[in-house]
């Protein structure tokens, strides 16, 4: 039965590819206390034993084409937040990311030396431990292009996936277990107490007027009576802190159209937006509720706004709801890079940031040309502009420099990277062209990185089962322990660093951690254990810097590791 199996697999590789992205999948969904492999992981696991049951044979070029879909993809996403983070204020935050990296990168060296690791174990080491997919990419891109026997290449790029496998489950459970447990430990911190007192500073001095999710308002009509007299605009100054806004005015039969210096008659029917807290007192303030379902009828509208404006970038949230061209604007969240940032009104505002924002369709225009733009068509993805990227990305990766007898080089992959980054930078600046919108950069950062990973592990699995027969347990086990040194290292050095020599707060040192590293399930895990959100402000700029160093660590690693070698 197994060898009938395995001899249909063989004879459809394309079997062997999807059948390895559903069981990684259904291994990565199993999670226990928030620590799982991950579809990611789980797709590798799941490819490697499908790998050793069928040996299916797949083109080299399927898996470098979807990978570099992913590189170019997740320059595109982080672009933006990258060049961004280069500022006098994220300096804390950029350090404590160049510092985790670097440790990382010395200690993976480290244990390739105390172990003996060839190239390929210390490529997955780093991307294990550091739980960094991409850098297995770049590693095994590195590793095709040694001057070394094709038999050998083989070899190296099968351990590669090994290692991976072997150290993510710990380079996942050791990062939380250390922003949940250890490092507060070290640094002597009450996370909840800590988030409390980060709310508080970040909140203290602060204008009102918060852009209030739209879960928090309410649209009613009203008769006016007591506001027979005031203006539009004295109407809604005069509940302000309750964000209330004016959307219809009908006098008589006639809808009137609405303007600031609109003066308010007895009788008039008006519909108005507002918190919910306002709207309990508004019979006092202006006049008898009305049920109209015509009137009532105001078309609302959600979109996703990219903040590209200079007048918004710096703002905080509040200073942005105080704002008259954001009258009648209510703001659902922030996403910041891949994670939501607090929706308060100390949140400071950045470009790049994406707004959801939700109103009547003229005051959602009105707000969407203040902050920056909004993306007309979320089905359409420039393929031109991809397709560009991805060329240049490759040339670019042609350009070799000769120092001394070492050749210095991106690389293809380093390369379609750097390309991808400067191409979500210029989206950001100049939207006019090379739109892919944030469901599409998903898409094909997910779709990429899995079915890369798929293909390694099914090109992985027969060499596997060889180098347990050649090397015996033991081998693995320095393997596992020495992740356990790559995870564990960068992130008490990056804790010491911060604390002592950069005087961050314990709360925004763990943040940064967590996207240093990559590791969204990490913050998560501090999320819950903190009891607020605010830890994510300290995520996304480590978040960039680390993808990016992480990434490029991988040919770097097998240089240096290679050089030791011969």
């Amino acid at each position: 039965m197994i060898e009938q199996i395995a001899t249909l697999l063989h004879k459809y590789p394309e079997l062997c590819l999807f059948l390895s992205i559903v069981l990684g999948h259904i291994i990565g969904h199993f999670h226990y206390k928030g620590v799982g492999f991950g579809a990611v992981v789980g797709t590798l696991i799941a490819g490697i034993v499908i790998g050793i049951i069928a040996k299916p044979e797949l083109p080299e070029l399927l898996r470098w084409s979807f990978f570099y879909l992913f590189l170019f993809s997740i320059g595109y996403s982080v672009g933006p937040q990258f060049f961004g983070s280069l500022k006098k204020e994220a300096l804390p935050q950029i350090v404590l990311a160049v510092v985790v990296a670097v440790t990382g990168l010395a200690t993976v060296v480290a244990m390739s030396v105390v172990f003996g690791f060839d190239e390929g174990i210390a490529v997955g080491l780093l991307s294990g431990a550091m739980t960094q997919s991409s850098a297995l990419g770049t590693g095994l891109n590195a590793i095709a292009d040694l001057p070394i026997s094709g038999e050998m290449k083989a070899q190296l790029s099968a351990h590669a996936p090994l290692a991976d496998a072997i150290t993510y489950g710990f380079g996942d459970l050791g990062l939380i277990l250390f922003l949940t447990w250890l490092g507060p430990k070290i640094m002597r911190a009450d996370l909840k107490k800590e988030a409390k007192e980060l709310e508080r500073k970040l909140s203290g001095g602060k204008p009102g007027g918060e852009l209030y999710a739209n879960t928090y308002n309410g649209v009613r009509g009203y008769r006016v009576e007591a506001a027979a007299g005031s203006t539009v605009a004295a109407v809604e100054l005069r509940h302000a802190e309750g964000r209330l806004s004016i959307q219809r005015v009908q006098r008589g039969t006639e809808l009137i159209d609405v303007q600031a210096a609109l003066e308010l008659k007895q009788g008039d029917l008006i519909v108005v937006s507002a918190r919910r807290s306002v709207l309990m007192d508004a019979e006092h303030q202006i006049g008898p509720e009305v049920d109209d379902p015509a009137l009532l009828a105001v078309p609302m509208k959600t979109v996703s706004v990219v903040v590209t404006s200079r007048e918004v970038h710096g703002k905080t949230v509040a200073e942005l709801g105080m704002d008259r061209r954001a009258r009648g604007v209510y703001l659902e969240s922030i996403q910041r890079g891949v994670v939501q940032i607090p929706r308060e009104p100390w949140t400071v505002l950045e470009r790049g940031d994406i707004l959801r924002i939700v109103g009547a369709p003229d005051d959602v225009e009105r707000a969407a040309q203040l902050a920056g733009f909004v993306e007309r068509d979320l089905a359409r993805t420039d393929l031109t502009f991809l397709a560009a990227g991805i060329c240049a990305g490759i040339l670019f990766g042609m350009v070799k420099l000769d120092a001394g007898g070492v050749i210095l080089g991106l690389g293809t992959a380093g390369s379609i990277l750097v390309v991808g980054l400067l191409a979500g930078w210029a989206r950001s600046r100049y939207p006019v062209f090379g739109s892919i919108p944030e469901p599409a950069q998903r898409l094909l950062a997910d779709i990429g990185l899995i079915v890369f990973i798929a293909i390694v592990g099914l090109h992985a699995g027969p060499h596997a089962v060889d180098a347990l027969r050649e090397s015996g347990g033991k081998y693995f086990a320095s393997i596992f322990f020495a992740g356990m040194i790559v995870t564990i290292v960068p992130l008490a050095v990056g804790t010491l660093f911060a604390k002592f020599v950069l005087r961050m707060s314990p709360l925004m040192i763990l943040g940064g951690l967590a996207g240093a590293q990559t590791c969204t399930p990490g913050l998560n895990a501090l999320r819950e254990a903190s009891g607020s959100n605010v830890g994510a402000l300290a995520y996304t700029v480590p978040y960039a810097i680390g993808n990016i160093m992480l990434t490029i660590w991988g040919p770097v690693v097998v240089a240096v590791v290679h050089a030791m070698r011969t």
